[in-house]
This record gives C-alpha cells, sequence and structure tokens, in this order.
C-alpha cells in the first residue's frame, strides 16, 4: 500500500491565518489618542477630523475624544471629537464651501421681460406641418444597347 494519499486530497489542507480586520471602535466610544479605530483593506471608511490612515489603510485616533461615524457625499468617514468639545455635528470640521462666482446678469431686451411675464394666448390657428420629405426623383438611365456578335460567330452558329 502506498505510504501516501494519492488523490486530491493531499493537495487541500491549507488555511490563511486571520486577518482580524473590522470596526475596533465603534461609535460613540471614547478612545484614547493612538487607539485604532478600524482595521480595512482598502478605505471602506475613510479618515476624518482626528483620525490618521495607516499604510494598511488602518484607521486611528490623532487625539483623545470621542469617535463619531458619518457619511458625506456618499462616503463612510471616521472622525474624533476631542474632549470638551461639542458633541454636535458642528465639532466634526468640514470643508467650508467655496462662494460660486456670480456671472454678471446682461440687461434682458424688454420685448424678452414682457414675454416672459405674459403666457402667450392660445391660437386657435393651426401650426403649419412641415412637408414630409421625399426623394429625389431617379432620373431614367438608357440601358445600354446589346452587344453585336462578330460576323464570324455568326456564321459559325448557323
Amino acid at each position: 500500500m502506498a505510504r501516501k494519499r494519492g488523490g486530491s486530497g493531499a493537495k487541500n489542507g491549507r488555511d490563511s491565518n486571520p486577518k482580524y480586520l473590522g470596526v475596533k471602535a465603534s461609535g460613540g466610544t471614547f478612545v484614547k489618542a493612538g487607539t485604532i479605530i478600524a482595521r480595512q483593506r482598502g478605505t471602506k471608511i475613510h479618515p476624518g477630523t482626528n483620525v490618521g490612515c495607516g499604510s494598511d489603510y488602518t484607521l486611528f485616533a490623532k487625539e483623545t475624544g470621542t469617535v463619531k461615524f458619518y457619511d458625506r457625499r456618499g462616503r463612510k468617514l471616521a472622525s474624533v471629537i476631542p474632549v470638551g468639545a461639542e458633541t454636535t455635528t458642528a465639532a466634526v470640521a468640514k470643508p467650508a464651501a467655496k462662494p460660486k462666482p456670480e456671472a454678471k446678469a446682461k440687461p434682458a431686451p424688454a420685448e424678452a421681460v414682457e414675454a416672459k411675464a405674459k403666457p402667450a394666448a392660445k391660437t386657435t390657428e393651426a401650426k403649419a406641418k412641415p412637408a414630409p420629405k421625399t426623394k429625389p426623383e431617379a432620373t431614367a438611365k438608357p440601358k445600354p444597347a446589346p452587344k453585336a456578335k462578330p460576323a464570324a460567330e455568326e456564321a459559325a452558329g448557323e
């Protein structure tokens, strides 16, 4: 008998070690500076205020405070609200909205202003429909005349 299994069972039997990914400090949890908030592959959760991101995308607290998770522009973010700060969402730093440049308004013609102010009265006249598109008439091309057989072939054919 064989000492080793010859089937495919010998090729199996391996497993990788667990990576222990996930959120380590949930929302509302008090954390000290340096505490790991989440371990992840890629940025499923992005770093917010007072949160750093490691080279393996691990989120960690930069300051001592309370963890807060929230969504902004379709992204999940994690922030740490420092001790002594208000526990409202205003404590989480959000980028200031950029003022929109105002376009210089050109004075509108008086006719356009009146047209906008008064809706056009409905008329009973039928609207003129555009004529249907027609194909241009094909010019009749004369058919070529049948080629005449040489005299030598006519004599041989008879």
